[in-house]
């Protein structure tokens, strides 16, 4: 396996264990690897849009997609875990991610009003709601960080 792919399976692993984003000394850590070449590779993996540094940081993960690496309004419950997403399409990712079921808690964008969605068996259950996407797809990652 090539180093790039490593570090991203370890940033996955950790995030699907822990809840929580690792940062490069981590990974570094985890790999025996030197702490440059750890973020060599977040730059690599952030140019394919694999992975999303904290701006100014490149030691920090802000987004692992689906995953956030920082609190969002975007909580995603697993069993016994809770998970932040990056968007609310994120949230839904984050099921079939971990290939089980979720209660995202989230709200409304404009009103502020709570929303729970949940996934079960692999769908999202069915319920009266709309997800606004502020940002055509095709420029999401003119500035992921705002998207």
């Amino acid at each position: 396996m090539d180093f790039d792919t490593a570090v991203k399976l370890n940033i996955y692993d950790t995030i699907a264990k822990t809840t929580k984003a690792p940062n490069s000394v981590e990974v570094a850590k985890a790999l025996g690897a030197s702490v440059e070449e750890v973020e060599a590779a977040f730059a690599r993996l952030h140019k394919k849009r694999l992975l999303v540094p904290e701006p100014g940081n490149p030691s920090q993960i802000r987004m692992a997609p689906p995953f956030s690496g920082i609190a969002t309004p975007f909580l995603v419950k697993v069993r016994d875990k809770s998970y932040y997403a990056n968007c609310a399409w994120d949230a839904l990712g984050i099921s079939a991610a971990l290939h089980d079921d979720a209660i995202v808690e989230a709200s409304d964008g404009h009103t502020g009003e709570a929303m729970i969605l949940e996934v079960k068996n692999g769908k999202p259950v069915p319920q009266e709601c709309a997800i606004h996407f502020a940002v055509p797809a095709a420029r999401w990652w003119d500035d992921i960080v705002y998207t």
